[in-house]
């Protein structure tokens, strides 16, 4: 019904966001790794969608890219996963993490996604094998370098939480981030981004 969403960015936090459409207010629910790559509120942003539709809801989720849109349609279709799973699968594991464990039949990476537990990943490893190689191309260096998360991006996550959890709202963590990641090199770690950010509140 929505194949996207294109406004004003006016209200997120890690599992949730608010488009403005002309004054209308759409509310997503979106994976919570798109929290460090969402512009600043007041911003413009697109939003690729799906609705879905229960007995007692009509939600819409939300992602900043058409193949994770396509990748969550694909996961509800998995048995005994749901638009929710569906949401923390890729919230907790980048495209090309996801396509690499199920390729490696890697429990233990599928495992460490909220609420998978062993039969689930297993479940996921025999019903995606085929369905994700379709999705997107993975460089030859995906399969050959271990499984890891890109720590950057885990920092800038972990760092806009942390702002949050002090009181501070996310327009000023994420511009306080943005300006902290200016002055540090290439490669950083968490305790140096939230302390440099803070600076910047």
């Amino acid at each position: 019904m929505f194949a996207y969403i294109k406004g004003v960015l006016a209200f997120f936090n890690p599992s949730q966001a608010i488009v403005d459409v002309h004054g209308v207010g759409y509310l997503l629910f979106i994976p919570c790794r798109l929290l460090g790559q969402l512009p600043q509120i007041g911003e413009p942003v697109q939003f690729y969608t799906t609705y879905v539709v229960r007995e007692f809801s009509h939600t819409l989720y939300g992602f900043l890219n058409y193949q994770e849109r396509d990748i969550f349609e694909i996961l509800m279709n998995v048995t005994g996963i749901g638009p929710k799973m569906a949401l923390s699968l890729i919230g907790h594991l980048s495209m090309s993490e996801l396509q690499i464990a199920v390729m490696r039949q890697d429990l233990s990476t599928l495992c460490r996604v909220p609420g998978v537990g062993k039969k689930t990943a297993e479940r996921l490893i025999v019903e995606l094998k085929d369905k994700l190689a379709a999705i997107g191309h993975l460089d030859m260096s995906d399969h050959i370098e271990p499984l890891t998360q890109d720590p950057k991006s885990k920092s800038v996550q972990d760092a806009m939480l942390a702002l949050i959890n002090l009181g501070y709202n996310q327009t000023t963590a994420q511009k306080a981030i943005k300006q902290g990641m200016k002055e540090l090199p290439e490669e950083i770690d968490l305790a140096q981004l939230i302390t440099v950010a803070l600076k910047h509140v």
